[in-house]
Order: structure tokens, then sequence, then C-alpha cells
């Protein structure tokens, strides 16, 4: 039977690991990331008392920080007021607003990773690190949506 590590200290987890979670708040958020960061911590602050093991809080400390970064992210694109956006992006020679239009009807996570490759033009190292899977497992998101457009397209 596999025994688990005990808890340590919260604020010894942020010593140890909070310059690194600071990086990767940056990659996801840019310069929202000491806001993203603050708010993961305080999120894994307050559930930190309901873990059962002291394994893997590395990996644990990084997924709470990815998700705040997402939740945050997507909160921001909300709050974006209508006048901002424009009607029609150019995105070389082509109309950004033609591909929206092609996403139309297709499910949140192929809409996402065609979005992400596409038009954030995200190699699929950073897609894998956002959307918290593999690196062939964004590869293959990427190609089943590409396949499902091409199926709407003929």
């Amino acid at each position: 039977m596999h025994s688990s590590s005990p808890l340590p200290p919260f604020w010894r987890l942020v010593e140890d690991h909070g310059a690194e979670l600071l990086r990767h708040a940056r990659r996801l958020s840019g310069e929202e990331a000491e806001d993203v960061l603050q708010e993961a911590l305080l999120k894994a602050l307050r559930s930190y008392p309901r873990l059962r093991s002291g394994d893997h809080l590395r990996a644990w400390l990084y997924r709470v920080t990815t998700t705040v970064a997402f939740d945050h992210h997507n909160r921001r694109a909300r709050e974006l007021p209508v006048s901002d956006v424009p009607d029609v992006a150019q995105h070389d020679g082509y109309a950004l607003g033609e591909f929206e239009a092609l996403l139309d009807g297709i499910a949140e996570s192929p809409r996402q990773a065609l979005v992400m490759r596409f038009v954030h033009d995200l190699d699929y190292a950073a897609m894998a690190r956002r959307l918290d899977c593999s690196t062939e497992a964004a590869r293959q998101r990427v190609s089943s949506a590409v396949r499902m457009l091409r199926r709407r397209m003929t």
C-alpha cells in the first residue's frame, strides 16, 4: 500500500514554487500574471486543508493556476465592449469574420482548438499547456476539428 506524503505548510509551497508559477502565469496571461497568480494562490489556499495527500502538490498548483488564468481570460473576453470589436478583422488576406462563420455550430472544445491554433497561432506545446493535455492530444483536437470543418464545407 502506498502511503501519501503529509501536507507541508502552505507558505512553504508558495516559497518553493512561487517564481515558477509566476512564469507559468505570465505565459498564460501576459501582463495580468500577478493578478492571476494571486487569485490562484487564494483559491489554492482555500482548498488546501481539504487535500488528502501532499503528493503532486506542484502539479496541483500548476493546474489551479492554469484554471484561474483561463477563467480570468474568459471573464476579460466577456467584458470587452462590443464597440471595441471590429466587424471584420483581416488576417493574412482572409476575413476573420468568414472563419468565425465557419465555426458557428461547432462544439466548444473543437472550436477552442481551432481558434488557439489558427487565430492565436499557438503551437501544439502551448496549446497543450493551456488545455492541460499532452502535445499529441492538442494536435489530435486540431486534427479532429479540421476534419469537422472539411465535412461541413463539402
